[in-house]
């Protein structure tokens, strides 16, 4: 069987610590070819690094490539125009999370995959840990599950990347233990990155009236970037729900509740916390049957 001619779109964390090892790990399947990310210095380090020779700082010309057969898009922010593009130049697709940054921009992606006649795979992880098999066997063997609680206690980025060592370019490497900044600069930072720049537009679509509140356009942007995981496996568990009965945010919006309805008066409330320097990341799936 012929390997598959591969692209990487992103050169940050998630592509140096998952993809791009993956795809070399298993060189039987996979041949990368060409690497994009908008920073150069990064660019270059990683291209260097994993002896890739095609680097491109504008992912357009990756996609063009007649020598890709797929492509992997982890870069940050809304994968709505990278996804869209690779389709319809005839690649295959599989995207991190999230798929796009609004209900709109998701539909549209959808569009197209169905059209395209191209593979379009979401990165949702969590269901295809093994943990996750196990766990929804013994769901589906309850009888009368009564309630559902999912909790996620979510410390600062900085420290779940610290154990690893990342290229950042120009000889820089981020590595070991980062000093996580002031409660204040984690909110700003994190407003920027999630509801700022290029994706202002989209939240301000989704939020509508209540674009200029800060607090739900902070907890957006956790929407999307991170309680997304949450999300898909609760579907995968549960399958769609009847209805959100209500939903809370405090806490700059870094603090989060819902309670979810499922059919048969089953409820699942979700808990959602960032808490800058707990040492751990934890996430935790409970159910209960009357």
């Amino acid at each position: 069987m012929s390997r598959l001619r591969m692209g990487v779109i992103g050169c940050g964390a998630i592509g140096q610590l998952a993809h791009i090892p993956y795809l070399n790990r298993y060189d039987e399947k996979f041949e990368l070819v060409a690497l994009s990310d908008v920073h150069q210095p990064t660019l270059d380090a990683v291209g260097e690094h994993y002896h890739v020779a095609g680097r491109h700082t504008d992912w357009r010309e990756l996609v063009a490539r007649p020598d890709v057969d797929a492509v992997v898009i982890c870069h940050n922010g809304s994968h709505h125009d990278t996804a869209i593009g690779a389709l319809q130049a005839g690649k295959h697709v599989f995207v991190e999370k999230p798929l796009a940054w609004n209900v709109r921009e998701a539909k549209e992606v959808a569009a197209v995959a169905n059209t395209s006649g191209k593979v379009l795979q979401m990165g949702y992880h969590k269901l295809h840990d093994p943990a996750f098999a196990v766990a929804k066997e013994h769901l589906q063997q309850m009888e009368d599950v009564g309630f559902g609680r999912i909790t996620v206690l979510h410390p600062a980025n900085e420290l779940g990347l610290s154990p690893h060592r990342i290229r950042r370019g120009n000889g820089v490497y981020q590595e070991g233990h980062v000093d996580t900044g002031t409660w204040g600069q984690q909110v700003s930072g994190q407003l920027a990155g999630g509801a700022g720049g290029d994706l202002e537009a989209a939240v301000d679509e989704a939020l509508g009236a209540r674009k200029g509140d800060k607090v739900l356009r902070l907890a957006y942007g956790q929407l999307n970037g991170s309680i997304i995981h949450q999300i898909y496996t609760l579907y995968g568990f549960l399958g769609a729900p009847s209805r959100v009965v209500n939903a809370s945010v405090w806490r700059d919006g870094l603090s989060i509740h819902v309670l979810i309805a499922y059919p048969n008066e089953l409820r699942v409330s979700l808990d959602w916390h960032f808490l800058q320097d707990l040492k751990d990341y934890r996430e935790e799936y409970a159910f209960f049957w009357e």
